[in-house]
């Protein structure tokens, strides 16, 4: 075999990338697989799969976990942890992929962690932007806390791929709402401050990391506990024989300090768990080398996350764990468990194999735990190298699922919306129109997913800024939209926004199936209106002909919903 300079410049790329950015995931990614959001329920449950070797308590308060089968995926990259701000967006970082055209690698190309801001307040409603991205501290660095607190943002990354990587440390802003491409070693500017560990190690651990893959525990109020600190949970080794790497690790965790800018960002500040008294207390210790496990499990661990749900008065923790380059677990596996104390003792609620079928970094960000206390949407990031998806909404993205906690003897009650549509009480009227379609279109109540017949649907002349409005004889009490677009797969109207007569007005941030396969649902406190539009603002198109100038974007359907 002839052993060419081609060859060698491959052989070397080879070797220096992961096999997740070696994947063609363009069916998969977030912003591309349709649908990539729905907001219908169809629920269903994953097996409950516990080995019989399991060495830990079933829960005896949370039965099982369902999903409700709703779903929203964003962007085309992983590492998501969202965390509310006072502005009223989440922020998080992110890594490996793509999002608004705009790549970071933490391991190949910039070396670097990407910044994001998400606006919107329904998870199936969402609009991601990107903040840019910083130099992540040296090659296979990744984000891994993401905590804001007291109107500081924390960035820490961890070392993924070393055999012997750790938890290298913070950069913080109390300005962080800006673009930032700083991308070269040792980079200083005015929004961000560097408080990354030296030798990238911010614990000062030896041998295998306990804290390695470092999160902050999910907090309902200012991400604070009741004791006014902030906890890190991490998952690690177990002994000296143990896995320890991004994905895998045999033991989860705990640390804490003082919320301030000072203690969280030095090492020395930190208490460790380190057990329990004989009446049940917990015992926490300065330096890393005392932490006890507050869940050990050879095997069956992995990237983890912790959230307080208030209303259960419960600690819900998440683990997972994928086979890959596995010598004993031949199955991903998600965990679900659930404690009083953060500190435990933990009991597993529900164990699902290959549910992805490849899922990693799940957490629940408490702006997304519904009213009701036991149902929330968690994000997961899936099947970076997995072809065979299983269930269909798994995605390599911030890739969003709503799920419901099932409580011992209380019933279990799904979801069944009485829905009124009303748009076809109403006149509608648009700027413009193509030959054939016609705005009518939009309330016919005929979604023709396989595009048969143009006057089923309404295409606009103009593209962006085109507008259709619908208007009823009386006004009407509201609180819902669905919008469907065009069964055209050529042609996507993916952002939009509604003005009301009243005066309001509200964004459909997250784009509706291309192909019309599902809609895009926007909800809202009731309103008494007369007339709604709907104008155009971003989309992907053919050109028109000479005639009818401007992008073909339009719609198939509109849904409006009487409140009740």
């Amino acid at each position: 075999m002839k052993f060419s300079f081609l060859t060698f410049f491959f052989t070397i790329v080879m070797m220096n990338l992961s096999f997740a950015q070696l994947t063609d995931n363009t069916k998969r990614e977030g912003d591309k697989a349709d649908p990539a959001i729905s907001p219908i329920y169809k629920y269903y449950e994953w097996e409950n799969e516990i080995p019989d070797d399991c060495p830990y308590e079933r829960s005896e308060d949370i039965i099982k976990v369902r999903f409700t089968g709703r779903f929203a995926n964003y962007t085309a990259a992983d590492t998501w942890y969202l965390q509310s701000a006072n502005d009223g967006n989440l922020y998080s970082p992110w890594t490996d992929g793509e999002m608004e055209g705009f790549s970071t690698n933490s391991n190949i190309r910039s070396n670097a962690v990407g910044q994001a801001k998400v606006m919107g307040k329904d998870p199936i409603n969402l609009k991601f932007e990107n903040l840019g991205r910083m130099w992540a501290g040296g090659t296979n660095y990744y984000p891994c806390v993401s905590l804001i607190v007291d109107d500081v943002f924390y960035i820490g990354t961890y070392n993924a791929f070393n055999q012997e990587g750790y938890f290298n440390g913070f950069r913080y802003s109390k300005n962080w709402n800006n673009f930032t491409a700083n991308t070269e070693p040792n980079w200083k500017n005015q929004y961000w401050t560097n408080a990354i560990d030296l030798d990238g190690n911010f614990f000062n651990e030896t041998g295998k990391a306990k804290f390695r893959t470092v999160h902050a525990v999910n907090f309902a109020k200012n991400n604070k506990a009741e004791d006014g600190r902030i906890y890190l949970s991490a998952h690690g080794y177990s002994s000296g024989n143990g896995k320890n790497n991004w994905d895998k690790g045999d033991a989860i965790y705990l640390c804490r300090t003082d919320a301030t800018v000072e203690s969280i960002t030095k090492a020395e500040s930190y208490e460790f768990f380190t057990g329990h008294t004989k009446k049940g207390k917990p015992i926490w210790t300065k330096g890393v080398e005392n932490a006890k496990p507050i869940v050990d499990w050879p095997n069956h661990l992995g990237s983890e996350s912790i959230t307080y749900f208030p209303k259960m008065d419960k600690y819900i923790l998440m683990t997972c764990r994928l086979k890959e380059s596995e010598e004993n677990l031949p199955y991903n596996v998600t965990i679900f468990w659930e404690a009083d104390e953060i500190t435990g003792p933990y009991k597993l609620v529900h164990y699902m194999k290959d549910w992805g079928a490849q899922t990693y970094f799940p957490n629940i960000t408490p702006q997304f735990i519904n009213d009701d206390g036991t149902s929330a949407w968690m994000t997961v990031a899936s099947n970076y190298s997995v072809q065979n998806i299983n269930p269909h909404q798994n995605r390599y993205a911030a890739s969003m699922h709503e799920l419901a906690f099932v409580l011992k003897d209380e019933p279990f009650n799904e979801v069944k919306l009485d829905l009124k549509n009303i748009a076809p009480m109403a006149k509608v009227t648009a700027t413009s129109s193509e030959k054939d379609s016609k705005p009518e279109a939009v309330i016919d109540g005929v979604i023709d997913v396989e595009n048969k017949d143009k006057t089923k649907e309404w295409i606009s002349q103009e593209g962006r800024g085109a507008m259709i409005k619908l208007e009823w004889d009386e006004e009407k009490v509201i609180d819902r939209i669905r919008v469907y677009d065009s069964p055209a797969g050529d042609r996507w109207t993916k952002e939009g926004y509604f003005v009301f007569s009243d005066g309001s007005m509200e964004w459909m941030y997250a784009a509706p199936s291309n192909s019309a396969k599902t809609p895009t649902e926007i909800k809202f406190q009731p309103k008494k209106v007369k007339w709604v539009k709907f104008t155009i603002t971003d989309g992907n198109a053919e050109m028109s002909t000479e005639w009818l100038p401007g992008l073909r974007l339009g719609l198939s359907e509109i849904q409006v919903f009487e409140a009740n």
